[in-house]
């Protein structure tokens, strides 16, 4: 069995970032980072990753907002 190893180096979100999704789309809006969100354990010291909540307009001015993975995000 071959495995591939990927060279990727880590991306951290910080609240202020200005992001876009990776995936190859028509309208592809930019998006501001809003939040990095987090569940607390209490056996855990840093807690568990749930996602990246971003904000941006869209196309009829109306604020949208959405919970995204890491893996789907690119900083511009």
């Amino acid at each position: 069995m071959i495995r591939e190893t990927y060279n990727t180096e880590k991306v951290y979100f910080t609240p202020g970032d200005i992001v876009v999704i990776k995936h190859d789309l028509d309208h592809k809006p930019k998006m501001l980072v809003q939040s990095v969100d987090k569940a607390t354990m209490s056996s855990e010291r840093g807690g568990m990753l749930l996602g990246v909540t971003c904000i941006w307009y869209n196309t009829m001015g109306e604020v949208q907002k959405h919970r995204y993975s890491t893996k789907d995000l690119e900083k511009i």
